[in-house]
């Protein structure tokens, strides 16, 4: 097998002077057979055979320069590098991508991977056209040999160079599978407070009802290991059915038209209501700009009052809150910048903080509530963003 291997080296380097020789040998033998024919053929002149020799010799001459072997003596050829560590070089990037696809293909197979959508090492595979010592060199067989493969269905985990060293390098597989499955969008509640009843009483007004959808997953593995899972698409088949209740609020002789109506903190749109929201309660509205921008916009105080906070406040990040009397208190959340102190008068319209995305924020916007004696209340009892 080595005497084949070597056999073979010598060839690819030579290959060029050995086929100058067989074109040379065929020209001559083509002069002496024409040669022969004294009626058909004119002799050549002694100053036409010089010339004809010096153009022989000079294709002989061309012939021993071999363009593939570089001016230290090594050979121009593909090097396979993975994760950096110098594997072995090739003639072609053919043979290479043969080799690196084969043992794929054997790995994938051991693992019992058949449903997979996409298959690839985990590993930085390259593949570099340069100069290489001659004895690095080998064919697409050699190179899966070194790769790993001990047969056409198993493939070892150790990775040698060209040295038969074990090289510092792990290969594994990574294969990228998608599955769907029908989930249950669950309904949000809507609540509207009400002195049209007595505090405490409830008053089921639209019933909710849970949505159904599609939802697909995209599941990266490596080795046949879920490494992770992400969420690609949600289709919903059907919606939900949005559920509101009225809550009464009519006691100690309050009620909404005693309470007044407040200014808009921010003109914009509700992207979030008042309601159960991702396992838990959302005690506010959230407010972004019509287009959606709105980091460093300024928000303003709904009513007159005092500032009783302005700070950082827990997952409302910078957080404003202002005293209005009569039990009235509105909470301005995820600042990027305050504008205001404890302790400052402000007008309607005051400006209170710069609108942002600090605390438990998803995205900037303006998180707005209203509390009445210590209650969350419904802000759009009191502003009106119909």
């Amino acid at each position: 097998m080595a005497n084949l291997s070597g056999i073979t080296k010598f060839l690819k380097k030579n290959r060029i002077v050995l086929v100058s020789v067989l074109v040379f040998a065929l020209a001559f033998c083509c002069i002496f057979a024409f040669a022969g024919n004294d009626s058909d053929v004119e002799e050549i002149a002694p100053s036409e055979e010089s010339s004809l020799n010096e153009s022989l010799e000079g294709s002989i001459e061309e012939s021993l320069e071999e363009p593939t072997v570089s001016e230290e003596g090594k050979l121009y050829g593909n090097g396979l590098y993975i994760d950096g560590c110098f594997i072995a070089a090739v003639d072609s990037e053919y043979e290479a991508t043969s080799a690196i696809n084969e043992i794929l293909s054997i790995r994938v197979s051991s693992l019992g991977i058949t449903e997979a959508e996409e298959v690839y090492f985990n590993n930085n595979v390259e593949i570099v056209y340069g100069e290489y010592p001659e004895e690095a060199f080998t064919d697409s067989e050699g190179l899966a040999s070194l790769l790993g493969k001990k047969s056409p269905t198993y493939v070892a985990r150790y990775v040698y160079d060209y040295n038969r060293v074990v090289a510092p390098v792990t290969l594994s597989v990574c294969s990228v599978e998608t599955y769907s499955e029908t989930i249950t969008l669950e309904y949000e509640s809507k609540t509207i407070y009400t002195d049209a009843l007595r505090d405490g009483a409830t008053k089921v007004v639209t019933k909710g009802y849970n949505g159904e959808g599609k939802q697909t997953y995209r599941v990266v593995s490596v080795d046949g290991v879920k490494s992770e899972t992400n969420v690609v698409s949600l289709d919903v088949i059907t919606a939900p059915t949005v559920e509101v209740v009225q809550v009464g609020t009519r006691s100690n002789g309050k009620n909404v038209a005693s309470l007044g109506t407040f200014q808009k903190p921010y003109d914009g749109r509700i992207t979030s209501y008042v309601g159960p929201r991702w396992g838990r309660t959302h005690n506010g509205i959230d407010i972004v700009a019509h287009d959606g921008g709105c980091k460093g916009d300024p928000a303003v105080a709904a009513a007159d009052g005092v500032v009783i906070r302005a700070d950082w406040y827990g997952g409302y990040g910078n957080c404003v809150i202002i005293d209005h009397g009569n039990g009235i208190q509105t909470l301005y959340a995820h600042f990027t910048k305050l504008s205001v102190k404890v302790g400052d008068v402000v007008k309607a319209g005051d400006e209170v903080g710069k609108i942002g995305s600090t605390g438990n924020s998803t995205g900037p916007h303006l998180h707005f509530e209203v509390h009445v004696d210590g209650e969350i209340v419904n802000p759009l009892l009191f502003v009106d963003y119909e």
